[in-house]
């Protein structure tokens, strides 16, 4: 049956099991750590959208409490297979309506690492899981979101295939598709390995920092800085990420 309702563990069940596998270089995770460390300051830190564990285990073990949310539970589960030591407290739970789910508990950081914000249906959905990052920071806590500045819609084609990955066993396209009417790109990642064709789908919302600027102020955030990346390097015109971070105020 075709329903138009946002399914928020999409993601998780289409990539968990080749997550780390794909991924496990693609990413500034010992700069993001060391970063994440600093702004905490030893308190507790969130992460949405936490997945296999990627950041959430290396920053429990510098001694931090970490409790990792993701809606999948596909990748919950490969994040506690990873977590060995269990220093993690993993939460199943939807980043749209999470803050029921941690009753009484406060975070001196909340962090949303790359792109995974922009996985959420549209503008209200970021609205929403900004607002309840804002009922579950501490004061003076900081919200960090990780994400691409995308490129101006006029510039993205409408439809694109481009091979991403190609071994000896495998192959894998990524498809993507422009739906002008909803602002989103759509996309899966097909995979061909031993005659099995195999897709992955995703889509993300083509947001930019200027739109999740309004969001966070509209949840009462206010911008504290915006990075180019995990090293605190200046954002500027040039910029093709952005690290933002957000407060509840001094």
């Amino acid at each position: 049956m075709h329903t138009d309702r946002p399914d928020p563990g999409r993601y998780g069940r289409s990539f968990a099991d080749v997550y780390d596998e794909w991924y496990a270089d693609a990413f500034d995770t010992e700069g993001a750590v060391a970063a994440i460390v600093d702004l905490a300051a030893g308190a507790p830190v969130l992460e949405l959208g936490a997945g296999t564990g990627r950041l959430a285990i290396p920053l429990a073990a510098t001694g931090l409490e970490v409790v990792a949310l993701d809606a999948s539970i596909e990748m919950l589960d490969r994040l506690q297979i990873n977590d060995r030591a269990g220093l993690v407290e993993p939460v199943w739970a939807d980043m749209t309506s999470f803050a029921a789910a941690l009753p009484d508990r406060r975070f001196g950081v909340v962090v949303c690492a790359f792109n995974t914000i922009l996985n959420l249906a549209d503008d209200a959905a970021i609205a929403a899981c900004l607002a309840d990052v804002a009922a579950v920071l501490r004061p003076g806590g900081v919200m960090v979101i990780e994400a691409i500045v995308p490129a101006d819609p006029a510039d993205v084609p409408i439809w694109s295939l481009t091979p991403a990955q190609v071994r000896t066993d495998s192959v894998v396209f990524v498809e993507t598709h422009v739906d002008t009417t909803t602002g989103r790109l759509e996309g899966r990642h097909v995979e061909i390995a031993n005659g099995v064709v195999r897709t992955r789908p995703w889509s993300i919302v083509l947001c930019g920092p200027e739109r999740l600027d309004e969001a966070a102020t509209s949840a009462g955030l206010v911008r504290r800085d915006r990075w180019n990346d995990w090293s605190g390097r200046g954002f500027d015109d040039a910029s093709t990420m952005h690290v933002s971070i957000y407060t509840t105020g001094p």
